[in-house]
């Protein structure tokens, strides 16, 4: 298990503060978004072996955490507390309802792969080198799908 803490060190490393970043961009809160990106690694090291073997540990930490900020908003919410300052804006709307709804319209106007490609680049702020290599494809060859998958859906949207 060492190999597998040294490995999952460096991936904590790695991607720390790209969690942080993601969390305390939609919680506005410090404290908030310290505790859900260390539940995130937790929950990431309780998996082991079967996370670090997973293709993408980016996009993965960035999802739990997403989830782990909605279901505390909606344990919140479940007892009656206060909104949580930091979740106003998903007090709006229920975290997954919007999603799956644009998830839907966007893979009836692109193909999922270019739907993927979307995501991780705007929602997740993954980069376009990261984006191209999990792609084999050169970083100019990524600018140009992201356009154009863009472009597509800013058509539709606009129709």
């Amino acid at each position: 298990m060492e190999e597998g803490t040294d490995e999952f060190g460096r991936v904590y490393k790695a991607y720390y503060g790209d969690v942080f970043k993601a969390v305390y961009h939609k919680a506005s809160d410090r404290q908030t978004a310290e505790d859900i990106t260390q539940d995130t690694f937790v929950a990431a090291f309780k998996l082991g072996e079967e996370f670090l073997a997973h293709p993408q540990p980016k996009l993965w930490l960035l999802r739990t955490a997403h989830n782990k900020l909605c279901e505390q908003y909606r344990k919140a919410k479940r007892w009656g507390t206060e909104p949580l300052e930091e979740c106003q804006e998903l007090a709006a709307q229920d975290c997954h309802y919007g999603e799956i709804e644009l998830d839907l319209a966007a893979v009836a106007t692109i193909t999922e792969a270019e739907w993927r490609m979307v995501k991780a680049y705007h929602v997740f702020g993954t980069s376009i080198a990261e984006i191209a290599r999990s792609e084999a494809v050169t970083e100019n060859n990524m600018r140009v799908r992201l356009f154009r998958s863009r472009k597509k859906l800013k058509d539709q949207i606009s129709r």
